[in-house]
């Protein structure tokens, strides 16, 4: 379902409509006769199956897989007296736990692999060896890297007694197909979306409708204002590369570095809006990350769940930074194969999280020399023409990094690398006086207000209680603004995507559905 049509429209307010009204039933009676959540699970799974209901076969499958490996984990060593058939002892219950929790992950990463990387082994192995193996369409479900990742961190927490094993099925199928977060997360943990209120009752009365509009609002812009148009240039930019030098591939590859971003953390300010509309609350999984001042930084503020669900599910499980250096050297470069393995099939993910793995081993070696020598040394804060030296640098790094991410291929990415650094030779080509986009440039500048609008909301956000002691009627003022530019940018966002596609502009597609 197309987050931008009027089916997805109606969609919510349905639910909206159905949720809030099955809060009346249960007011009215003075008591819980429909639970608020299967409202929730219903929609979830209409949204998700509607695109192909074979998607649902693959989410129902998974799940199943993972809640009964869950329970069996949990309840088959529970003691009861006089019944031999329970195993009393703690190493054999750990060893059959551990046995299932691996079976659960087995299974579900086989599953992903198959769908999602067969084909591109079969391709390697063929390239490589010159054969000519059969590979297959496989149908891949939309978001399949993500809600495989979640059962992941379920059956191991489950496995650990950190989670309580869910024993109600379509709770647990609720946490799974959740629609706001299935198709691109964020990756939560069952304890974590509980928490929030997934299976809470809300009052109509209690939510702040503003603060998720006006969230909604900033991620529309942010696809449909922003990425979209920037991306038009991208697009034509990588279809001619050949032909492109210096200058031109520079801004280009900026323009990459600003449609990612504004792609993915627009998604996330409407997934969010659209659960708060409801009363549930989603992780963050972005915090300014082009202002990192360290390559580690940088991956503390960008797609923050997913760094997060890396960290406690690979990297400390193998031991993290208490190990030997060339031990903790191979832990991080592992954890981020993983990672580029996970965004998609293809050489070029694989370079790209190996090129931040060795950008991370760099940035954190001589901390763990120190270490290893026993050597503490308080860490003093960078004046600000250093900070921004080092957030310039680092921004620079990632942009590199961006390239293989954007590149259909290797070969693509070293052209673009080596046309980029050859400042001195003319282009043939720039997308910007291509007569295609001709009626996109006017955008272009509206884009870059837009982009200069949001980046001055998130310094006064930063700002905002020295900004507003200094203001009468704050609350006031705070309330009318939201208001105003929650109805400014869905105008906005409204005419863009009509105005777009009526000069087939292409689709709205987003970016990190693929992976």
């Amino acid at each position: 379902m197309d987050l931008f049509s009027l089916e997805f429209i109606i969609f919510v307010a349905s639910c909206f409509i159905l949720y809030y009204l099955v809060f009346l039933i249960n007011k009215a009676f003075k008591k819980r006769i429909i639970p608020q959540w299967t409202v929730l699970l219903a929609g979830s799974l209409f949204f998700y199956g509607f695109t192909n209901w074979i998607f649902l076969a693959y989410l129902g499958g998974s799940t199943l897989l993972s809640y009964l490996f869950a329970i069996l984990c949990q309840y088959r060593f529970r003691k009861r007296d006089n019944e031999s058939r329970y195993v009393d002892s703690h190493a054999k219950r750990k060893k059959y736990e551990n046995l299932l929790c691996a079976l659960a992950i087995i299974i579900n990463v086989g599953v992903l692999a198959a769908l999602k990387y067969f084909n591109f082994f079969v391709d390697s192995i063929n390239s490589l060896f010159h054969l000519s193996l059969n590979t297959y369409r496989f149908i891949v479900p939309l978001g399949i890297s993500f809600y495989t990742f979640s059962l992941i961190a379920y059956n191991v927490d489950c496995c650990k007694r950190v989670t309580k094993a869910e024993i109600n099925p379509a709770k647990f199928l609720l946490f799974v197909s959740y629609f706001p977060k299935v198709l691109q997360g964020p990756i939560s943990s069952y304890d974590k979306l509980k928490e929030d209120g997934l299976f809470n009752q809300h009052n109509f009365v209690n939510n702040d409708y503003l603060k998720a509009l006006f969230r909604i609002s900033i991620g529309l812009v942010k696809k449909l204002v922003i990425a979209n148009v920037v991306g038009l240039y991208v697009n034509k930019a990588y279809a001619n590369l050949q032909t492109m030098f210096g200058f031109n591939l520079i801004l280009i590859s900026i323009f990459y570095a600003i449609q990612l971003y504004c792609d993915f953390s627009g998604f996330m300010d409407i997934s969010i809006g659209v659960s708060n509309l409801f009363g549930i609350k989603l992780e963050e999984n972005f915090d300014v990350p082009y202002i990192s001042s360290s390559i580690q930084e940088f991956w503390r503020r960008w797609h923050i769940t997913l760094g997060n669900w890396l960290k406690k599910y690979i990297y400390i499980p193998l031991g993290g930074n208490r190990v030997p250096i060339w031990r903790w050297i191979i832990n991080t470069l592992i954890v981020w194969l993983v990672s580029g393995i996970w965004h998609g099939a293809n050489w070029t993910f694989v370079v790209w999280g190996l090129f931040h793995g060795v950008l991370l081993v760099i940035n954190g070696l001589p901390k763990q020399m120190q270490k290893t020598k026993g050597i503490s040394k308080e860490k003093k804060k960078p004046n600000l023409v250093l900070k921004a030296l080092f957030v310039a640098i680092t921004f620079i790094l990632v942009d590199i990094g961006w390239i293989f991410f954007r590149a259909d291929n290797i070969k693509d990415a070293a052209r673009f690398g080596y046309h980029m650094i050859k400042v001195w030779h003319t282009s043939a080509y720039s997308p910007f006086l291509d007569a295609s986009l001709v009626n996109y440039n006017w955008l272009l500048i509206v884009s870059s207000l837009i982009l200069v609008v949001l980046i001055a909301f998130k310094v006064f956000s930063t700002y905002k209680t020295k900004i507003i002691d200094k203001i009468k009627y704050p609350a006031c003022i705070n309330y009318l603004g939201k208001y105003v530019f929650t109805i400014v940018f869905f105008s906005l966002a409204i005419f863009m995507l009509f105005y777009t596609k009526s000069i087939n502009g292409g689709g709205s597609s987003f970016i990190y559905f693929d992976f």
